[in-house]
């Protein structure tokens, strides 16, 4: 016979027992005998010691209300600093971090997204493998937790990877590439090639006071001498002082510093001083401005350039062109009903040339990319799309679905039980 969770002995822990008898006293001895354990029998004992600290509820329930209060002081700023800069503080983050007045230091005072989302999975894992023990029985239970680290995972691979950017048109404008609302980028363009531009994308996180960018091309270097991250564009009189700090863009224009705005509909319009150095010959200073994104233009070894500060792009394989926009509206209101936009997509590799209608529900969906109707301009002459590059976003449905079953399943079984518990009585 075997005997298990017997008094001060581990629950994983398993003996074989005989049974002997005392002809004198009349007693009978029970000698337990351990059977020998098995390298992987110590290498889930190992595992399981391991992941024991990460089973706690206490670290559940301390996960829970960390994201409860995250959701809650989250949801309440972003009406200060905006739904972009509101997920990235409180959700892609691994920390909250507090600036004490007049320092640059940068101190953690609460538990980030990251971090929460992260234990919390940890903790769903490792509680399975310390403490469940597969049956039938609890197959749906198994299940539904399968889709609840499913769905965890799907989230996290969401913020890691999902990309949104936006495309502007107007009826007959046709781009292959879309531009990204919160990130900009200073652009070096070659155009001595006659069918085609080479272009060189620094992004806005190299691009501050005092940095030095050396290029791929010509030995070039470019050196940013001052840079505003917000910016507002004036004409030179409605300056405070003629010595106000200011940038001047273009024959009449002046770009000065502004504070970074986080509102909900507004965009950062940063600025810069650039420099472009070949080895130690200077080729010549420039200010520019993602307000006026009008390209410097330059020459180095008999090749064209142009640099110029925009809104970063993100090319595409294949163009997208505005047919015709549409914006119906309920008869006697200026409430909108509905508005579309007829595009014309043209990929010559894969030799596609058709026409689709995209409006409210209805997205295009081509190689990766979702392409929805968000918007319009310019007194409905201008369709805004919103582009969305999402690889992971089937998971969540996926997830859903199994937590869905694992429910139906654990439910249905435990009546069917019931029932049959009725019947028999």
């Amino acid at each position: 016979m075997s005997f298990n969770n017997l008094p001060g002995i581990p629950e994983n822990i398993h003996f074989r027992a005989s049974l002997t008898q005392d002809p004198l006293l009349g007693k009978r001895e029970i000698l337990l005998v351990q059977p020998s354990i098995t390298p992987g029998q110590m290498n889930t004992n190992n595992i399981i010691r391991w992941v024991k600290p990460f089973t706690s509820l206490k670290l559940t329930v301390f996960c829970l209300v960390s994201a409860m209060v995250l959701v809650l002081v989250g949801t309440l700023d972003q009406m200060n600093i905006g739904v972009y800069e509101a997920e990235n503080r409180y959700f892609k983050s691994f920390f909250l971090y507090f600036t004490p007045p007049g320092t640059a230091l940068r101190l953690p005072w609460f538990p980030g997204g990251y971090l929460v989302g992260g234990l919390l999975l940890l903790n769903l894992i490792a509680a399975h493998l310390a403490r469940f023990r597969f049956s039938w029985k609890k197959a749906g239970i198994l299940v539904l937790h399968s889709g609840v680290i499913l769905l965890l995972l799907g989230q996290l691979f969401t913020s890691l990877f999902q990309v949104e950017s936006q495309i502007r048109l107007n009826p007959g404008e046709t781009k292959n590439y879309s531009v990204s609302y919160y990130h900009d980028e200073l652009a070096l363009i070659d155009t001595s090639a006659p069918d085609f531009d080479q272009v060189i994308s620094i992004s806005d996180a190299q691009l501050y006071k005092g940095s030095k960018i050396p290029l791929p091309v010509d030995s070039l270097e470019v050196d940013i001498d001052e840079y505003f991250v917000n910016s507002a564009l004036l004409t030179a009189d409605q300056l405070p002082s003629s010595n106000y700090p200011h940038l001047q863009i273009g024959p009449v224009a002046v770009s000065i510093r502004q504070d970074r705005t986080y509102k909900e509909g507004e965009r950062n319009m940063p600025a810069a001083m650039v420099s472009v150095w070949q080895g130690t010959a200077k080729v010549g200073s420039w200010n520019l401005a993602a307000g006026v994104p009008r390209p410097a233009r330059f020459q180095v070894d008999g090749k064209s350039y142009q640099i110029v500060l925009r809104p970063k792009r993100l090319y595409k394989p294949f163009a997208i062109q505005l047919v015709q926009f549409s914006h119906d509206r309920y008869a006697g209101t200026d409430i909108p009903k509905n508005f579309s936009s007829r595009v014309r997509l043209v990929d010559p590799s894969r030799h596609e040339d058709r026409e689709t209608l995209i409006y409210m529900n209805h997205p295009l969906r081509y190689q990766g990319l979702t392409f929805y109707q968000s918007g319009f301009e310019n007194n409905d002459k201008t369709t805004v799309l919103q582009v969305v590059q999402n690889p992971s976003w089937l998971i969540p449905y996926v997830s859903s679905a199994l937590i869905a079953f694992g429910m139906l399943l654990q439910f249905g079984m435990h009546l069917i039980s019931f029932i049959k518990r009725r019947v028999i009585s």
